[in-house]
């Protein structure tokens, strides 16, 4: 399958949808975050490093959710994606992930998410 946020005919892998992909790094970007064209593994710590947060696994779960939702918003429903939208998505998703979250971590969680608006 080819990759429906890029006007070539990528493939659509895991790597290029949440890591390579222009509209996915768009998206990242929306959560002051900077994804190289590293392997996963690699994104994965250099994400982690970037956010310095003991969250940062929530954070980078619910942003690649967040990215999926809107490949399969412009596939299903054929709604236009967007970064904006995107990130409208993470942060409701984060609100619900923060009400779950535990005691020590909820303040923090929310203080990092004011911080986006």
């Amino acid at each position: 399958y080819s990759c429906v946020f890029c006007p070539t005919t990528e493939d659509e892998s895991l790597q290029h949808l949440f890591i390579q992909c222009p509209f996915s790094i768009a998206c990242w970007a929306t959560i002051g975050l900077v994804v190289g064209d590293d392997a996963p593994f690699n994104t994965l710590e250099l994400l982690k490093q970037q956010l310095v947060v003991p969250f940062f696994m929530e954070i980078i779960v619910l942003m690649s959710w967040s990215i999926w939702m809107q490949r399969n918003d412009l596939i299903f429903k054929v709604i236009q994606p967007s970064s904006d939208s995107c990130l409208q998505h993470f942060k409701k998703e984060f609100v619900l992930v923060i009400l779950r979250a535990k005691s020590r971590h909820k303040e923090n969680m929310s203080l990092w998410l004011d911080t986006l608006v």
